[in-house]
């Protein structure tokens, strides 16, 4: 936890110190993948931009709720399950990613598999999602995003802090192995008991307020902003 702490204050720190003009960093090129929380940072940019206050610009999302690690790994999606949509048809992700022909992908799953309660097969299926889809897409920048902290009050046997902290940590060893980018989102959204802080939760459980958002995004700029230093 020490040393994700010292890479998210490095990153802060290189935004930072960027001269005038960096806000014109762009994310062209740039697909984010994930659950309802991955969409709610989608309505935000869109928000955002809206109201004359572009952030992530030339990003594309694709996002959809209660998505799955486990869909997320499969070469086709199961017919069952929510899948990713693109141009109306269900796609599997390394698809998705083809299609919108992807520099560069972060990629947030796990919620919704309940992060660490299983967590080999967990590993394994992240193993299987990254494994596609880089052989899908040669050259691709890869980012896997650990999973977002829950709420204290929120937790249950599965479900839990302590089990998210363990696939956190798993996924970020798993990325090492691979050669994949591994990027912290969550310690800069917990509190000092390393839960999500009550003002960055919109439902007391593990979706983000705007407050939350905007400390989301500005993790991933900062990442951004550093990687082009």
């Amino acid at each position: 936890m020490k040393r994700l702490l010292c890479f998210w204050f490095a990153c802060l720190l290189a935004a930072a110190c960027l001269p005038a003009g960096a806000e014109s960093l762009t994310f062209e090129g740039t697909v984010f993948v994930g659950d309802s929380i991955m969409q709610q940072i989608g309505r935000y940019r869109l928000e955002q931009t809206q109201r004359g206050n572009p952030i992530l610009e030339g990003a594309r999302f694709l996002a959809i709720s209660s998505y799955s690690l486990s869909q997320g790994s499969r070469v086709t999606p199961d017919e069952n399950k929510p899948a990713l949509m693109l141009r109306g048809s269900r796609v599997s992700l390394p698809e998705g990613l083809r299609i919108l022909e992807a520099k560069r992908a972060f990629v947030m799953l796990g919620m919704n598999d309940e992060a660490g309660a299983r967590l080999n097969p967990q590993l394994n299926q992240y193993r299987r999602l990254i494994e596609r889809v880089l052989n899908r897409n040669p050259g691709l920048e890869l980012v896997a995003l650990s999973v977002t902290p829950i709420a204290k009050r929120a937790q249950t046997k599965n479900l839990n802090q302590a089990n998210f902290n363990a696939f956190n940590t798993a996924l970020e060893a798993l990325c090492q192995e691979l050669g994949v980018i591994y990027l912290d989102v969550a310690t800069p959204l917990m509190d000092e008991e390393g839960f999500l802080r009550p003002e960055f939760s919109s439902d007391n459980r593990v979706h983000l307020s705007k407050e939350g958002m905007e400390a989301f995004v500005k993790t991933i700029e900062a990442f951004a902003l550093a990687s082009v230093e």
